[in-house]
This record gives C-alpha cells, structure tokens and sequence, in this order.
C-alpha cells in the first residue's frame, strides 16, 4: 500500500474505496426527510432558547424547503400544519 517510516505510514492517493450507495426511494426517502425536519425543528427550538434570531430564521427556511421537497416525493402525505408532528415516526 505504501512505504512504512516508523509507525506512520504512506498512503497512495485515492487508495480508499468508497461503497457505493443506493439512493432511497419513495417513502423510504420521505421518511428520512421527515426526520430531518425533526432535526431541524429541535435546532430551531434551541436557536430560539439562544436567542440567536438570525439562525432561527435561516433554520425556518430550510425546514420549509425539507415540507417542499417531502411533499414533493411523496404527493399523498398528509400537510404538516394539519397532523400532529411531535414525535418522529
């Protein structure tokens, strides 16, 4: 793999393999968008208990484009203003 000074070691460039990924699908990634929004959510509370209002309102924004894009992959889920949100599926 490389030549060995000591304990370091050098690395050849690009040496590591990456496994490739298979994209989620369908409500597999609505679901994971929706636990993102959670997340974001939880930050927005604690931005809000800092008092910072910059980052709230930067955290609102991404936390509408995560409702944009779920509604978007998955057309038949329900509004999130209508459905109680408080816990994460």
């Amino acid at each position: 793999m490389g030549e060995s000074l000591g304990v370091f070691e050098i690395v050849e460039p690009n040496a590591r393999r990456r496994r490739n990924r298979q994209r989620l699908v369908g409500t597999k990634r609505a679901a994971a968008l929706f636990r993102i929004w959670h997340g974001v959510r939880d930050m927005i509370a604690e931005a809000e208990r800092l008092g910072d209002g910059e980052l709230v309102y930067f955290l609102a924004v991404a936390q509408l484009l995560v409702e944009e894009r779920t509604a978007a992959l998955a057309p038949g889920a329900a509004d999130f203003a209508g459905v109680d949100t408080s816990l994460p599926n």
